[in-house]
């Protein structure tokens, strides 16, 4: 039996092997979905079952407010964060649908009142919807069907979620405690690089809303000037 120091060695040491093997360009690709989907004003709906739906609420957490105002900003800006959604949050809604009409068809449930076309689901699974997960594969078929985005954080193998997805995060790691870990680092990493876009991308609308006064008060200013020269050219009359 390894001692408890032994243990925290290994622990670190498979963490760090994941940092190192973790697929950068899937990442970029899963944060640009959710980048694209700020910009048009839609939807992101996050889903997970057991652990992942701690991680799902706190993911919706963060694209509400942290993504636009951070614990450092104490006051209420204009940029706004993301139009997001838990769809484990509301325990009523939820439990309802359990109750009537099973776990399997529970998000589905939930999504055909909430899913428009071009929103995203984000889904949260450590075997990537695979074996118990028949609710998230049937959210992700939907899904589909309604012309949404799908983008999800899995482990293991990928699972349905590494197969359905637009862009799947997989954490390269037979290991729950491992994958869910890892998920929050990737969360915290996504949220912290959309709140740089979104900064960059604002400050732009901003630079260009700037331009346009300042552009529009000079053309009001030259029309004024010439409608003098003109009054005085022509007796009074414009």
């Amino acid at each position: 039996m390894k001692t408890t120091q032994e243990y925290i060695e290994q622990y670190l040491k498979e963490t760090e092997e994941i940092c190192k093997a973790v697929n950068r360009k899937d990442i970029e690709d899963f944060t640009q979905i959710l980048f694209e989907a700020w910009k048009n004003g839609k939807k992101v709906i996050t889903i997970g079952n057991g652990g992942s739906a701690s991680t799902a609420s706190h993911f919706a957490g963060d694209l509400l407010k942290t993504v636009a105002n951070d614990s450092s900003m104490k006051e209420v800006r204009e940029v706004k964060g993301f139009r997001a959604i838990c769809l484990t949050d509301n325990a009523a809604a939820l439990t309802a649908w359990i109750n009537d009409s099973g776990w399997d068809k529970t998000y589905v449930g939930l999504l055909n009142t909430l899913l428009d076309k071009d929103d995203v689901i984000l889904l949260i699974s450590v075997h990537g919807g695979s074996g118990w997960s028949g609710n998230m594969v049937q959210a992700m078929d939907f899904a589909k069907k309604k012309g949404a985005k799908i983008i999800g954080l899995a482990g293991f193998d990928g699972g349905k979620m590494k197969e359905m997805c637009d862009s799947c995060v997989v954490v390269p790691k037979d290991s729950t405690p491992h994958v869910e870990g890892f998920h929050g680092v990737l969360q915290h990493l996504i949220v912290f690089r959309l709140k740089e876009l979104i900064e960059d991308y604002s400050k732009g609308i901003s630079s260009n809303k700037l331009k346009e006064i300042i552009d529009n008060s000079l053309e009001s200013d030259m029309i004024r000037e010439i409608k003098t020269i003109m009054r005085k050219y022509n007796g009074g009359a414009y």
